[in-house]
């Protein structure tokens, strides 16, 4: 291509309108049709990001998504830990830090990867492995203790399903956690009213990244997975939305094991619940 001043772009290109560089063209008009291209680009962006999502029902995560529950996580395994017989330095590795890389797959997981990083092991430790069905017993007493009273529900949440209840869009809680403890929690935290049902990571054979639970929620709501949305944290509830033929809407704030949400294929990214815009799907 000519680099001569004033070179024309021609219309070849699909926002070359944007930037029309007639002949004779200067530094500065060029400057600004550089504007006007990228002002272009940022506005069809954030439509898109904005726009309505169309559903006729939605399935909402709950660790990480509607509720923190990283400072539940920390009480209830350092106590497990120390039932355990755990050093004090052994238990302090199992922090804030290392659960925001941990949650999300199950408590069999969070156990077995919590005992292996106490004890300076593999997380595939057969040692390990033996000493979680022991950690389990403990760890199930003290979460029924102790559940919510370190946990807060994230700014936006209430507002976000109060939206969706308004719609009148069937909601069903979704979590890789035992269902009795979701459903104590959601109680705790004044948010169970708004779903018509709640599974745990105990109610299917399969847990969340494996489409199965997605696909049995979407049953139970009577809903074409088509026509259902999920929201979640983790890259987990992405894969499994996808799988099942369900849409997925990403919150930021959540877990999602350390790495960048943004990064995972999703409807919209979005900072709170009550950002996204919903459509009755017909």
């Amino acid at each position: 291509m000519p680099t001569r001043p004033g070179y024309n772009l021609g219309r070849s290109w699909p926002w070359s309108g944007a930037w029309d560089c007639a002949v004779p063209g200067t530094i500065s008009e060029n400057i600004a049709g550089l504007f006007r291209v990228a002002l272009s680009v940022i506005t069809v962006n954030l439509h898109r990001q904005l726009s309505a999502i169309p559903a006729r029902a939605v399935i909402v995560d709950l660790d990480g998504t509607m509720v923190d529950t990283l400072g539940d996580f920390v009480v209830v395994l350092q106590h497990t830990l120390a039932d355990m017989g755990c050093h004090p330095v052994e238990i302090a590795r199992v922090d804030r830090a290392f659960l925001e890389l941990t949650v999300g797959k199950g408590t069999e997981d969070l156990l077995r990867r919590s005992l292996a990083h106490a004890w300076g092991l593999p997380d595939d430790d057969a040692e390990v492995a033996a000493q979680v069905p022991q950690a389990w017993r403990h760890y199930q007493g003290h979460y029924q203790r102790l559940n919510g009273q370190h946990a807060d529900v994230f700014p936006g949440v209430a507002e976000g399903l109060a939206q969706l209840a308004a719609l009148g869009l069937p909601m069903a809680c979704l979590t890789n956690k035992p269902t009795a403890f979701a459903e104590q929690l959601l109680q705790l935290k004044g948010l169970r009213g708004h779903f018509a049902c709640v599974f745990g990571g105990d109610a299917f054979e399969r847990k969340k990244p494996d489409p199965l639970p997605l696909l049995k929620t979407c049953e139970a709501l009577g809903v074409a997975p088509a026509d259902t949305v999920m929201v979640g944290d983790s890259s987990n509830d992405a894969q499994a939305a996808t799988a099942a033929g369900c849409g997925v809407v990403l919150v930021r704030y959540g877990y999602n094991h350390g790495h960048p949400i943004d990064e995972v294929p999703a409807l919209a990214h979005v900072d709170r619940m009550d950002q996204i815009e919903w459509q009755v799907r017909t």
